[in-house]
């Protein structure tokens, strides 16, 4: 069942993990050594960048902006949903649908989420100037994903196209600005090891406040 199409997704996924760990490497500059003297624990830098250090109090950008912060929450919420679809068709492709009435209402208010962003791109000065066309392609692209994974929830698309929707996606991401779902950890990883090697991380829980 969804073999084929199992395995155009299969090789999608592949795909993105082999281009993302070649820009990891090429990012890393083959992997600079830190000529800086060991002051504290890498380990605890990363859990710390990827708790405490992510919290409101210590993010000016959540503080002052709180609904445009929601509002990006509830797409990449959304977009996590998508990918579980992606998931569970490759491992039990029979599952038509996970949870129509949860799953198909957060991934069309994720999709009204993203259509909001990419309108207030386009029409916010500030915005435009700084904005690419790979900008508009990159939320477009997650909007249209959220969009057949809503139908393919609803019943409306079945589960080939579906996949195949998600295997263009895959296949887009490295060579876009949508590499950015993989490098966000991948980058926090990397500079929450250097700061907590160095002690500046963990930091003290009530600077940002």
């Amino acid at each position: 069942m969804l073999v084929t199409e199992r395995i155009i997704v299969s090789a999608g996924i592949v795909w993105v993990i082999i281009a993302i760990i070649v820009q990891w490497l090429q990012a890393r500059g083959s992997g600079r050594r830190d000529f800086s003297v060991k002051a504290g624990d890498a380990l605890k830098g990363v859990l710390y960048n990827f708790t405490w250090a992510m919290l409101p109090s210590h993010k000016e950008t959540i503080r002052l902006h709180p609904w445009k912060f929601t509002i990006g929450l509830v797409m990449h919420i959304g977009i996590f949903l998508a990918l579980a679809k992606v998931i569970v068709l490759l491992f039990l492709p029979q599952v038509d649908a996970i949870s129509p009435v949860v799953f198909g209402s957060m991934l069309g208010l994720a999709a009204i989420c993203g259509l909001y962003l990419f309108v207030r791109r386009a029409v916010t000065r500030d915005l435009k100037l700084m904005s690419s066309p790979e900008d508009y392609i990159s939320v477009l692209m997650t909007i249209g994903f959220l969009i057949v994974a809503m139908l393919h929830e609803s019943g409306v698309m079945t589960s080939g196209v579906f996949l195949i929707c998600a295997a263009i996606l895959f296949f887009y991401i490295p060579g876009g600005k949508l590499k950015h779902a993989w490098f966000f950890f991948i980058a926090r990883t990397d500079y929450g090891a250097r700061l907590g090697y160095r002690g500046v991380y963990p930091a003290n829980r009530g600077a940002g406040k």
